[in-house]
């Protein structure tokens, strides 16, 4: 079954954009690209010229391959580096919340907890490290050894 979705300029654009974005979460990090997903962006993509998009999308002398232009990827950069930036602090965050609520319960402790009993407490310790950030940002992060 064919379906058809009518896009505007406007609409079109935004969608390259969110392709984008997905495509370089779920690949940027892989030596071997998930090809679905890359075949999804390559269609996407050679849509540009029809949209009056050209100078977002690049492609080969054939035609066939079609990519993100460097004026795209510049775009989209900003996007990147502050998901990347908000993502850096709370994965920091919960990993210390949940190295501090070990060292401080052990194991037969926390079977007794309740769920809500272990949120709250590794919420609080991740409040509490967002302070810390937010203040210092890593100025008083030390490997100790």
């Amino acid at each position: 079954m064919t379906r058809t979705i009518e896009l505007t300029q406007e609409q079109y654009k935004n969608l390259i954009k969110l392709v984008y974005l997905g495509h370089w979460m779920s690949n940027s990090h892989r030596d071997d690209p998930i090809s679905e997903l890359d075949n999804v962006e390559n269609f996407i993509y050679s849509f540009a010229k029809d949209f009056n998009c050209a100078e977002m999308v690049d492609n080969d002398s054939k035609n066939t391959r079609f990519y993100p232009s460097f004026q795209m990827e510049q775009e989209m950069d900003a996007y990147i580096q502050e998901y990347d930036d908000y993502t850096f602090w709370d994965e920091l965050a919960w990993h210390l919340a949940d190295r501090d609520f070990e060292e401080k319960y052990d194991p037969a402790q926390t079977l007794v907890m309740t769920t809500e009993e272990i949120l709250r407490e590794k919420d609080a310790l991740v409040e509490k490290y967002f302070g810390e950030f937010d203040t210092s940002g890593v100025d008083n992060l030390y490997l100790k050894k």
